[in-house]
């Protein structure tokens, strides 16, 4: 296992004391509470950020659905003639 390398980090009061509050109701120490928030915001932002790279090579690409389709695909949603999701063309 790799040694962890120390970083510091400010928290607001509140939000110190509700990460404390979660540690300890995890029975496991602030710290792991964090490098976990931590580990869960990157893989988040990696998610969106690969998505969004590839909705931009999407659209460069021409693989495109209309904005009317998209409107009129998210109007229906919740009725019984639901609309299916508009194919790229």
């Amino acid at each position: 296992m790799t040694k962890a390398t120390p970083v510091s980090v400010r928290l607001e009061p509140d939000l110190n004391d509700r990460v404390g509050a979660i540690a300890a109701l995890m029975d496991r120490p602030k710290s792991w509470a964090i490098a976990q928030a931590v580990r869960d915001f990157v893989e988040i932002q990696e998610w969106q950020l690969a998505a969004i790279d590839e909705g931009l090579r999407a659209a460069d690409e021409g693989r495109l659905a209309s904005h009317d389709e998209v409107a009129a695909w998210v109007r229906s949603w919740d009725r019984a003639d639901e609309k299916p999701m508009p194919k790229c063309s």
